[in-house]
């Protein structure tokens, strides 16, 4: 995936893409320093690892508890078409 496919001009990375000033400012809410110029690895369960020191941040805690609960993903859906 590219690393400029979600639009973002923040200068913070995740998982090799350039954050968009929303996805940011929701990860930030979860704890997730926001310095300009950072790349992080985030997994599904909200572990953080510093790219560059390999340190391990603050858990942004679980990231998508519905399919956690479910015990699978959405998938790709083809919308319905309006008749």
């Amino acid at each position: 995936m590219p690393e400029n496919c979600a639009g973002g001009t923040t200068g913070v990375f995740v998982n090799g893409r350039e954050l968009h000033r929303k996805d940011l400012e929701l990860l930030a809410g979860r704890g997730l320093p926001p310095d300009r110029d950072r790349s992080y690895i985030v997994d599904i369960t909200g572990r953080v690892i510093d790219e560059d020191t390999g340190e391990e941040l603050d858990c942004l805690g679980k990231l998508a508890p519905t399919i956690e609960k479910l015990k699978r993903g959405f998938g790709m859906r083809c919308p319905k078409r309006a008749t």
